[in-house]
C-alpha cells in the first residue's frame, strides 16, 4: 500500500514532468517568431559592390587596390574557357590579371617603363608559335626571372616531338605513345583539399558517372618534376611511376612550370587547380575563402494540392501529404546528419494554370518548422506552367500578403533567368528586400558576385546529385578547395511531376543521401550556411584585402575592407597551426586549417607538423 507521503511525492514529480514537457513545448511555440523572416536585414546597411577587388568602374578601370600580384595570360581572348577561369580567379584571390595575345606582345608590355614583373604566367598554346624557337626560349627566360609558367593545354603531339627545348622545359624526354586510352584516373592528395580521389568505375553502376577525357598522349617524364594526377593504364603490369601522367611539374632552381594534359583548365576545375599550383610554389599559403556550404531544396515545399491523381497511384497519398510525411522527414535527416545549412525555396504553386489554391495553413507549417531548424524560406521563380513570371509573383504576392504578411524573403532561386529578367523580377513587390539570388549551375559569370549595388548573386555548384559524374565531382572539390564554397541543389519540382520511374522519390533520395553524405564528408570542416547566410560571406569574401608576412615561426595576418568575420585557409608543407591570436583555427586536413579572423590582425604559430596545435586560451571556434 501506498502511504501518503510516497503518493504525494510521485503526484508531485509527475506534476512536475508534465510541467516540463508542456512547458517547454509553450515555450518552443512562444519563442518561435516564424512570421518574420530572421535572415532578413535592409540592404543599405549590408557591405555593397564598392570596394569589390577586380570590379570594373563606369569609366572601365578595374579596381585592383591591395592587389596580391600579377598573372599574365598568354592567350587570344580573355573571354575564352581558360581566360574566363583566370580572370575569375584572380578576382577571388586578389591577383591583377593581364592578358597578352601573344609572347611578343608580353614582351613589348613587359619592357615599358614601370612594368610589373608577374608572378605566375599561364600558357594557352594555342596562342604560342611554335614554328619558332622563339617563344619557347622567352618563356625559359621567364622561368630563369623567377617567374612560374602554366601550360593550360599542350600544342599537338607533332610539336612536342620536334621541339627539343619545349620538351626540356616542360620536363618531358620522350613521347612514349601518340595517344593511349586509360581506365581512370588518380588525382593525388598534394595539390589539392580533399584527399585522394580516384575516378575509376569498378562497379557496373559506377560506369555513367564517367565522363572525364581519358584518352591523351602518353609522355615519358625527367627527372625533377613531380605528378599530381596520372591515369590506370590498360596495361595493369605496369609500374605507377610508369603511368600516364596528365598533371604534372617540372622543376628548375629559380622557378616552376607546371603542365595541365587536358581540358582542366577551362572550366571551374582549374580554380583549384590554380590555387594548388600556387600552394606548391610557397612554404606555406593563406588565401581568403567564403567558408559557406548550402543544400537547397528547390520547388519545396509546394503548398498547393496538384497533379493529385498521380501521387495518389504513386504514393497513396495527395501532394501536400507527400510532402509534409514523404519527403520532408528524408530531408531533415539528410540536413541532420550533414554539415551543410539548409535553405527551401517554396513554390506556393507549381502549376498556375491549375485551379488548385495554395494552403495558408501549411505556409505556416513550413516557416514555423523550418525555424526551429535555423533554416531558411526562401521563394522558388519556377512554374510548371507558361505563366509569366510577373504574374506568378504578383499572385504569390497576394498569397503571402493573406497568410503571412509580416514575412519578407531575403533569397530568391533564379533558375536559368537572364540578369535582365532577374533584375525585373526583383522590381516586383513580393522580391523587394531580397538580399541575394541563387543561380542555375549553367548560368554565365563567376561562381559568386554582385547582381548589383545592393544584391549578390550565387550559382548552384551542384545540381541533383542523383546524377552525379567525375567531372562534377572534381569540380566540387576543386570549388572547395579554392573557396570553400558548396552549393548542393535538388529540385522537387520533378518528384510532384515526374517524367519517368526514376524521378520518383524512393530512388531520388537513396542517391541523393548516399552522395551528400559521402563526396562533401572531407570538406566537413567547412561551416553550414543557410544562402542568406552566405550572402554576408560572399560580401566579406569579394570585398576584404589582405596581407601576410612570416618572420619566424609567426605569420602576421592582416585584413582590411571589412569588419566582419573574414574566413581564410592556410596550407603548410610540413608544419602545423599551434596557436592563433586574433581568431581560431579549426584543422580541416593534414596541413590545411581553417582561420576565423575575428579582429583585423590575426598572428599564426606554426610548428612541426608532428607537434599539437592548440588555441589561444578563451577563443571558441563558432
Amino acid at each position: 500500500m501506498v502511504s501518503r507521503r510516497n503518493f504525494a511525492a510521485i503526484t508531485m514529480i509527475m506534476a512536475i514532468v508534465l510541467f516540463l514537457f508542456q512547458g517547454l513545448n509553450l515555450a518552443k511555440e512562444k519563442l518561435n517568431h516564424y512570421e518574420r523572416n530572421a535572415y532578413a536585414a535592409e540592404k543599405e546597411e549590408l557591405e555593397d559592390n564598392s570596394n569589390v577587388f577586380g570590379a570594373e568602374d563606369t569609366s572601365g578601370e578595374v579596381n585592383v587596390e591591395g592587389s596580391r600580384g600579377k598573372m599574365v595570360y598568354i592567350g587570344n581572348d580573355m573571354d575564352s574557357s581558360v581566360g574566363a577561369v583566370i580572370s575569375e580567379w584572380c578576382r577571388y584571390m586578389k591577383y591583377e590579371a593581364v592578358s597578352c595575345k601573344s609572347m611578343s606582345k608580353y614582351d613589348k608590355a613587359m619592357a615599358k617603363k614601370g612594368a610589373v614583373q608577374p608572378e605566375i604566367i599561364v600558357v594557352n598554346s594555342e596562342s604560342i608559335d611554335w614554328t619558332t624557337l622563339k617563344d619557347v626560349m622567352d618563356l625559359q627566360d621567364c622561368v630563369d626571372e623567377g617567374i612560374h609558367v602554366v601550360f593550360a593545354n599542350l600544342p599537338d603531339v607533332s610539336v612536342i616531338k620536334k621541339n627539343q627545348k619545349l620538351r626540356e622545359l616542360i620536363g618531358i624526354t620522350e613521347v612514349r605513345e601518340d595517344s593511349t586510352t586509360v581506365k581512370g584516373l588518380d588525382l593525388y592528395d598534394n595539390l589539392m583539399l580533399g584527399g585522394e580521389n580516384i575516378y575509376q568505375a569498378e562497379k557496373k553502376a559506377e560506369e555513367k558517372m564517367q565522363d572525364l577525357e581519358l584518352t591523351f598522349p602518353w609522355f615519358k617524364l625527367a627527372n625533377g618534376t613531380k605528378a599530381y594526377m596520372k591515369g590506370f593504364p590498360e596495361d595493369e603490369t605496369l609500374k605507377t611511376q610508369d603511368y600516364p601522367v596528365v598533371i604534372w611539374r617540372k622543376n628548375f632552381e629559380t622557378a616552376s612550370v607546371f603542365v595541365v594534359n587536358g581540358d582542366y583548365m577551362e572550366d571551374e576545375v582549374g580554380l583549384g587547380l590554380l590555387t594548388g599550383m600556387l600552394y606548391e610554389t610557397r612554404n606555406y599559403l593563406i588565401y581568403p575563402v567564403v567558408n559557406a556550404q548550402n543544400l537547397i531544396m528547390q520547388n519545396f515545399p509546394s503548398l498547393a494540392e496538384e497533379n493529385t491523381n498521380e501521387m495518389q497511384e504513386i504514393y497513396g497519398n495527395g501532394t501536400k501529404g507527400v510532402n509534409r510525411d514523404i519527403i520532408w522527414p528524408s530531408i531533415a535527416s539528410i540536413y541532420e546528419k550533414n554539415h551543410f545549412g539548409l535553405t527551401c525555396m517554396t513554390a506556393p504553386k507549381l502549376d498556375y494554370d491549375n485551379p488548385a489554391e495554395p494552403d495558408g495553413s501549411l505556409l505556416n507549417y513550413y516557416a514555423k518548422l523550418l525555424n526551429e531548424e535555423k533554416g531558411e524560406m526562401g521563394l522558388s521563380g519556377f512554374t510548371e506552367s507558361e505563366t509569366v513570371l510577373k504574374e506568378k509573383l504578383t499572385e504569390d504576392q497576394e498569397f503571402m500578403k493573406n497568410n503571412l504578411s509580416d514575412f519578407q524573403f531575403s533569397s530568391f532561386y533564379s533558375g536559368n533567368l537572364s540578369e535582365k529578367e532577374i533584375q525585373n523580377a526583383l522590381q516586383q513587390s513580393i522580391l523587394q528586400n531580397v538580399r541575394t539570388v541563387v543561380t542555375d549551375q549553367d548560368t554565365e559569370g563567376d561562381l559568386v558576385g554582385y547582381l548589383d549595388k545592393q544584391t549578390t548573386r550565387q550559382k548552384i555548384v551542384t545540381e541533383d546529385t542523383d546524377q552525379f559524374t567525375y567531372r562534377s565531382w572534381m569540380k566540387m572539390k576543386s570549388i572547395e578547395s579554392a573557396l570553400g564554397y558548396a552549393s548542393v541543389e535538388l529540385d522537387l519540382n520533378k518528384v510532384i511531376y515526374p517524367k519517368t520511374e526514376n524521378d520518383r522519390w524512393e530512388k531520388i533520395v537513396k542517391e541523393f543521401a548516399s552522395n551528400v553524405g559521402t563526396y562533401w564528408q572531407p570538406f566537413s570542416g567547412f561551416d553550414g550556411t543557410t544562402v542568406s547566410d552566405c550572402d554576408s560571406r560572399i560580401r566579406t569574401f569579394l570585398n576584404s584585402r589582405y596581407e601576410d608576412e612570416r618572420e619566424d615561426d609567426t605569420i602576421t595576418l592582416k585584413t582590411t575592407g571589412t569588419e566582419k568575420t573574414a574566413y581564410y585557409v592556410i596550407r603548410t608543407h610540413n608544419e602545423s597551426v599551434e596557436k592563433v591570436t586574433g581568431g581560431t583555427a579549426e584543422q580541416l586536413e593534414d596541413s590545411a586549417w581553417l582561420i576565423r579572423a575575428e579582429k583585423s590582425e590575426v598572428t599564426i604559430t606554426l610548428g612541426a607538423a608532428d607537434h599539437r596545435y592548440y588555441y589561444e586560451k578563451g577563443a571558441k571556434n563558432k
